[in-house]
Formats: structure tokens, sequence, C-alpha cells
């Protein structure tokens, strides 16, 4: 037993820096049902420190066939800055069977790239349709796999558009300025939405980067220098104004007793949940008053008094971005800043702690099972 608590310990020793190696800086989500992705990159500097191989952006989906997973990846490279923007090389590829399958190439000029890959199942056959655009050229490429398609694959894999290295597991380097945003969609039935939850951080692919920190901030996540990990960057919220029951974020899809709205709802005795995998409902009814004595956006919303119906994490703009801020069962009046209030309700700040405290327990969770998890190169 010595021996394999002793052996045990040392892999976490071995494996540990191989981790922190470096991240999937980006915007990577999980737990809805789509049947496409779609992110818009905007470049604005990808300053890179000396000797780094070149970024990738990669839009990654894992999807099950016959029963196997296929990895999806569709793959902008930018390159050379030049007066009409970033000289930028396309990729498309799939995962499967033990092989990657790159199927196509193309260079295209811009700052600012729309990526979307769809795939749907027709007559035992999955239909993957990878597309780039520059707002003024758009490409395409179509694959078609035989085979019965099972679903999305979310446990130990993650959704979204994130940045690393270039091909075969390299790690870029991130250095000062460096500056990109993604604004990141789901589709289903047709429309696109926000996803109702955002991480950053999270190992989805073998390439990886370093010296990064994401946040979200005007319906973006922001990719800047800094020094971060796994970052859950929102989870969806709501705020009650007056009679009207507003969802966070902006242009998610939510179920009033299986009545499908966005953004905002009339309030009434009703069950509400976010459009995810989890069941997670409750009755909007008024619980919690947070009073301001000047209008306030509290989850994007612009008001003076806010109800919520549970404790809950709510997000505020501060220095351009969002940060969450849990409130308890408190009632707070009169308040002219939320960081004042939280800081000085002893009760709200112990739960936020505790809170925060529980989300790192989580992280290091998810760190134990990431490192024993089978990964795709």
């Amino acid at each position: 037993m010595i021996f394999v608590k002793a052996l045990l310990l040392l892999t976490l020793i071995v494996f540990i820096p191989v981790f922190h190696a470096g991240f999937n800086y980006g915007y990577e989500f999980g737990y809805v049902e789509t049947n496409g992705i779609q992110a818009i990159v905007n470049l604005y500097n990808i300053s890179l420190q000396l000797g780094s191989p070149d970024i990738s952006i990669q839009e990654n989906v894992c999807l099950n066939l016959n029963g196997s997973n296929i990895f999806v990846q569709n793959v902008i490279q930018p390159m050379m800055l030049t007066k009409n923007g970033y000289d930028t090389q396309w990729e498309t590829s799939i995962y499967y069977n033990g092989s990657y399958y790159e199927y196509f190439y193309s260079s295209i000029v811009g700052r600012t790239f729309n990526i979307t890959t769809i795939w749907t199942n027709t007559s035992n056959m999955l239909r993957i349709e990878f597309f780039i655009s520059n707002t003024t050229l758009t490409l395409n490429k179509t694959c078609v796999l035989k085979g019965k398609f099972i679903g999305i694959v979310y446990s130990g894999y993650d959704t979204g558009t994130v940045i690393g290295g270039y091909g075969n597991g390299a790690v870029a380097g991130l250095a000062k300025g460096f500056n990109i945003s993604i604004k990141e969609y789901y589709r289903y039935n047709k429309n696109w939405y926000v996803p109702p939850v955002a991480y950053s951080g999270i190992p989805s692919t073998g390439e990886s980067a370093t010296n990064g920190y994401a946040y979200f901030s005007n319906g973006k996540v922001w990719i800047t220098y800094g020094n971060a990990g796994m970052q859950k960057l929102y989870n969806f919220s709501v705020v009650i104004v007056n009679n009207t029951l507003y969802t966070f974020p902006r242009g998610s899809l939510w179920l009033a007793n299986g009545r499908f709205f966005v953004n905002s709802t009339a309030l009434e005795n009703v069950t509400i949940r976010p459009f995810y995998y989890f069941n997670y409902s409750f009755i909007p009814e008024k619980r919690i008053l947070i009073n301001f004595n000047n209008y306030t956006e509290v989850d994007c919303v612009n008001g003076k008094s806010f109800y919520l119906p549970y404790p809950e994490v709510v997000y505020f703009y501060k220095n351009g971005k969002c940060v969450g801020e849990f409130i308890g069962a408190i009632v707070i009046h009169n308040v002219t800043k939320i960081t004042t209030s939280i800081t000085h309700q002893s009760s709200v700040n112990l739960v936020y702690k505790a809170i925060r405290i529980g989300s790192i327990g989580i992280l290091f969770v998810i760190l134990i099972i990431l490192l024993f998890r089978k990964k795709y190169p």
C-alpha cells in the first residue's frame, strides 16, 4: 500500500509540470444541446515571447460516431501582419480512429474572422461543414462520414474556441500587448445563442499557451497577457426589476414552463430554467432585495432596485470587466458601490469566501480528472 501511495505521489509530481506547461485560453462551454458552434474572433495584437511558436485559434468539438469519439477542429493560424490585416492560414481537421485527417488549407487576410462549424446527421451519414469568413470573403469545406451519430461528447472535453500553439503539441508564450477577443454562439433549431456558462484555461486540445488571462466584457471573452490558469468566466443568473425577469448572459436561451425565451420574460408563477443539460430550475419569486442610490448595472440591466429569487452570483462591470459577486439572503439598503456593500456585510463576505474556497476545491478535482483522463493529441 505504501508503495502504491508513493507511486501515485510520484506520478502526480511527474505530471503536474506538464499540466502547467500551458492552458487553452479562450471561450469554452459545455452541456447544451447543439449542432453547431460559431466564433467571431477579433485580432488586435498577437505579441509573442521571443522564440515562441506561432499561435493557433482552434474551434473544437468532440462528437461520437458509431460509438467512437471524433475530435473536430476548425483552425486559423495568424502568421504575418499586413496593411490589410493578418495573413492567416485556415485549416480543418478531424481526429478519428487514432489519426488526424486534414481536409483543407487556404490563406485568408483580415483582423475579424467568423469561424463556424455545423454538423448534421442524415441517412446514417454525419455531415460536417466548416466555414471561415473575413467579413468580405467566405470559404467552406464539407466532410461526410458514414455511420450513426450519437451526439456531442462533453465528459472530459470542452466545446468552444481557444488559443494555443500551432501543431504537434506546441506551447505558445503570450507577451505584453497580446489582445484577442472571442464572441461565441451555439446553434439550436437553426438559431444562434450565447452559452449559459463560460470557462477558460481547461485543456481541450494538445496545443496550449502560457502567460495568458481571460475575462468577459461586452459579450466577448478577451484574452490578454497575464497570469491565470483555469477560470470560470461567468455562470447563468437572473435579476427581477419591477415585474420583469432578466437573464444573464444576454442572448442565452431559457425556458419558462417549457416556453423558450431570450433575455427577459414577464414575472409570473412559472418554473424557469436555463437551456442546459443539468436539471436546474426555480420559481422566480422576489426574495432578496438590493437597493442602490444611483442607477447601477447588474447582470447587464440598469436599475436602482433589484430582486433575486435565491442567493446567487450576479455580475457587475468593474474596470471594464464583468465580475461576479455573491449576494446572500440579506437585504442591502442605499448602496452606492457594490464593493463597499460586499466588504461591509460580514455574512455575505463569509459566504462569498466559502464559495471561492469551494471553487478552488472543484478546480483541484478537475485537475486530478484531467491528469488521468484520455486526451487527444
